[in-house]
């Protein structure tokens, strides 16, 4: 047997010192949940005080394949609410600190890194060091991968977590964990926790900007025949045969000929990519196919030559045969950072594409809110309701796709080349958006700017969700109603994300349910490209290794806490602010439910599907927040 939660320790980082705690939990969500909740940080601004808590699940250097991930819970700079981020493999080298859920609290009194290192009997000591900007330009390298080999050149912990410049003044800062591949950095095992702004939580909070770890713990083993003996009785098959199977999408699919998800979900999904900040929505069937051919010519094709062919495939550091990691020219490539600064941004070349996942990698950026925020100023260029000398450009970009050509490309990628400096650097129109988050921008500039929206608001061409009066979260790139849909965790795939659409109760029912499954596999610290064999086999995998039930009913009670908090904190889901992301629900419902919901949605009386969407998860969860009037007007 196993302890859920091996020596969970809290640093104080005013004190510079740090505690042995206990903790009641099944893995990292739910005892970070449980953790904000006792300290009560509902009223907490997350950018000046937070708790951010760091840890791996009980299944952590055990035979199970992709049970390294190392979760993070925080209160989201984004969201005002609790979050949950997660990335691959960095567990491997966490436990061996000794530890398996480490708790920041307090606020250094200068930038530190904080070292955990342990020994054969667990965590040894924790150190903090100085550290100063000049480590983000170091080693020949810049921002998170300068700070990554500062790090581990002077240090020389296992593994690290560090932020980028851009989470030191942002609300949306990612946290990225690069392993160490002889005295260089890995460019397959680049993990990024990007979602919710766990970077801006801990460089601003608690003035952290990385985190080492390694050691020689070794948690108790686990017998090496358990895989093999729940994957008989749950598949018939051998449990590698079930990993290999499980995982076909992630490592390489015959059917497309490609892998990963940058190989896969262009030539599965084609059309239903996300373009032109999102405006692919309204084009006609075929407009997107025209595009969509371009982007297999121009964007997916080259992968498949260079990367696929190549077979250029490598790891996150989890020992694990789904080698999910693909690199493209010397840089990790997966869907969303591409259409992020590709199709979304009107950049249908991958080279092109390539130089500003750099940047955003390097700043520390979330690639998907970067995406957001850079396609949302560059529509509204378009749309005239800014001014080219007011991001710094010299012209608006071309964004008409019934005469977009490739070449167009070139043009698109200058505009957002200059727009993203500006964003990463905090300063002029786009630096509003870094610092108030993708909401706050577009209502100060509707603020600002009144004369020019009088016929479409700058909100309305953002693509949001609103929480409370100020959170709010940028959907994963997806034409799917269920990333934008009233749940009290977005941003992830805690939610129905098919592109789909059906009556409010049904989708509610089937987003929670996928909610639940989510935050099982999180909370167990599993890999989600895992997921498919994971799910049938993680309800006796903690009946075998910690003696404890885990079912939908366990997940149930800590989301509703989720939930309860997020109310309290002021960050529930509201009603739709922005006319484009209700026309995100609007034109999949006309393609799957043109007479009832469509023309429901056209009629402006969508807000009734998001509020019988909304009532019947609460009422899976026995909850009851106060009511909230309001939403867009189409």
């Amino acid at each position: 047997m196993r302890e859920p939660l091996i020596n969970p320790i809290e640093i104080d980082l005013e004190e510079e010192n740090w505690r042995r705690i206990n903790i009641n939990a099944l893995g990292p969500v739910e005892a970070g949940v449980k953790l904000h909740l006792k300290y009560q940080t509902q009223d907490w601004d997350p950018v000046e005080k937070n708790l951010v808590v760091m840890g791996t699940g009980p299944f952590a250097r055990s035979p199970f394949f992709g049970s390294n991930r190392l979760i993070i819970v925080f209160k989201s700079p984004m969201t005002r609410g609790l979050h949950v981020t997660a990335a691959g493999g960095a567990g491997f080298d966490f436990i061996s600190s000794g530890t398996s859920l480490v708790v920041f609290k307090g606020r250094a009194n200068s930038p530190k890194i904080v070292l955990l290192e342990g020994d054969e009997e667990g965590l040894k000591d924790v150190k903090f060091k100085n550290v100063t900007s000049d480590a983000f330009n170091y080693g020949g390298y810049f921002g998170t991968f300068a700070l990554s080999k500062y790090v581990y050149d002077n240090y020389s912990p296992a593994r690290a977590v560090a932020v980028g410049p851009f989470s030191l003044f942002s609300v949306s800062g990612s946290l990225v964990s690069i392993e160490r591949l002889g005295n260089e950095l890995s460019p397959f095992a680049v993990d990024f926790f990007g979602r919710g702004g766990p970077g801006s939580a801990l460089a601003r909070a608690h003035n952290v900007w990385a985190v080492g770890f390694g050691g020689r713990y070794e948690p108790p083993e686990v017998p090496g025949d358990l895989p093999e003996r729940l994957s008989r009785e749950a598949f018939g098959k051998s449990y590698v045969e079930a990993v290999l199977e499980a995982t076909t999408k992630y490592r390489y699919d015959p059917k497309y000929k490609s892998g990963g998800t940058f190989g896969v979900n262009y030539v599965y999904y084609r059309d239903l990519i996300p373009m032109f900040a999102f405006n692919s929505i309204y084009y006609s069937d075929e407009t997107r196919t025209r595009l969509s051919k371009m982007i297999i010519k121009y964007f997916w094709t080259p992968f498949v030559e260079e990367t696929i062919k190549r077979r250029v495939f490598g790891g996150c550091g989890d020992p694990c045969p789904a080698a999910c990691k693909k690199v493209w020219r010397g840089v990790k490539l997966d869907y969303e950072p591409s259409n992020a600064m590709g199709p979304l941004i009107g950049v249908f070349k991958l080279d092109l594409t390539v130089k500003l996942i750099e940047v955003v990698d390097s700043y520390g950026m979330d690639a998907i809110e970067a995406g957001h925020v850079v396609s949302w100023l560059m529509d509204a260029l378009y749309r005239n309701l800014l001014r080219p000398e007011e991001l710094g450009v010299s012209e608006p970009p071309s964004f008409d796709p019934s005469h977009f050509e490739v070449e167009e490309s070139e043009k698109n990628y200058e505009i957002a080349k200059k727009i993203l400096e500006q964003y990463a650097k905090g300063v002029g129109v786009p630096g509003e958006a870094a610092k108030r988050g993708l909401r706050g921008a577009a209502k100060y500039l509707d603020r600002e700017l009144p004369s020019r929206t009088e016929r479409v608001k700058f909100e309305d061409l953002a693509v949001y969700v609103a929480f409370g009066e100020k959170g709010y979260m940028t959907p994963n790139l997806y034409w799917a109603p269920g990333m934008v849909a009233p749940l009290y965790v977005l941003g992830r795939y805690w939610t129905n994300y098919r592109p789909t659409f059906d009556e409010p109760e049904k989708f509610a029912e089937s987003s929670f349910k996928r909610a639940l499954k989510e935050l099982i596999i999180d909370n167990a610290g599993i890999c989600r490209f895992h997921r498919k064999w994971a799910e049938r086999l993680v309800g006796e995998m903690y009946k075998e290794m910690v003696g404890a039930e885990v079912n939908d009913e366990y997940a149930k009670a800590v989301y509703r806490s989720v939930a309860v908090y997020n109310v309290e904190a002021g960050a529930e889901p509201v009603p739709w602010e922005s006319k484009k992301t209700y026309d995100v629900v609007r034109t999949m419902a006309k393609r799957v439910m043109p007479e009832k919901w469509g023309r429901l949605f056209d009629e402006g009386k969508g807000i009734e599907w998001w509020a019988r969407f909304k009532a019947r998860v609460e009422e899976l969860l026995e909850i009851r927040p106060p009511r909230r009037e309001g939403g867009v007007k189409p």
